[in-house]
């Protein structure tokens, strides 16, 4: 017997994924009147010079920008071994249930550091080991959750996933093997516990 694809609730969608924030409101543009199509809004030159600025876009660059600012932030942030330390990101802010949700489902190793970064609507995770220059983990809560793992500001494994609790229990799997065979610096990391 077939089933209804459409009755089957395994399927990924946004009211099974608790970690998607859904109940942010908008505000509408001021000026905007309600039903005003978008096709009648104003075209905006800025955002069209940013497209046009992002044709010759560096990926490799913006890979390593990304890298030395996640750095930047967890050394800011300077998380207690064991310990998180929430950072927003932006003025609107992600539901404080669903935050302690995510740290409740990532149990975070004694001697590793965390930061939390609330981007509102994503989540970021910045898992780091006792030094925060040796290693790193980036996992993005979105509706494609997403794994970086950074060895010495290189990054050796990234892979998406369809939920955020396979997400969050693949990393903690690399961030234990991470801290029980920690990377030497003058020794070639070849990823092997990845």
């Amino acid at each position: 017997m077939a089933q209804n694809p459409v009755s089957d609730n395994r399927k990924p969608n946004v009211e099974n994924r608790w970690w998607v924030e859904t109940t942010v409101k908008r505000k509408r543009p001021t000026g905007q009147e309600p039903g005003k199509a978008e096709a009648e809004l104003p075209q905006l030159p800025v955002a069209m010079g940013f497209y046009q600025g992002a044709r010759d876009y560096d990926q490799e660059r913006a890979k390593d920008d990304l890298t030395d600012n996640n750095l930047r932030i967890a050394r800011e942030a300077n998380p207690a071994p064991g310990q998180w330390v929430y950072v927003a990101m932006t003025a609107e802010h992600y539901s404080p249930k669903l935050i302690q949700r995510i740290k409740d489902e990532f149990r975070l190793p004694r001697e590793s550091r965390g930061v939390l970064l609330d981007h509102g609507r994503v989540v970021r995770l910045l898992i780091c080991g006792p030094q925060l220059e040796d290693w790193m983990i980036d996992v993005t809560l979105s509706e494609e959750p997403s794994v970086d793992v950074y060895v010495w500001s290189t990054m050796y494994r990234e892979r998406l996933f369809k939920r955020a609790e396979d997400a969050l229990k693949q990393a903690r799997i690399w961030a234990i093997n991470l801290l029980q065979t920690p990377p030497q610096r003058d020794d070639p990391f070849r990823g092997v516990l990845l």
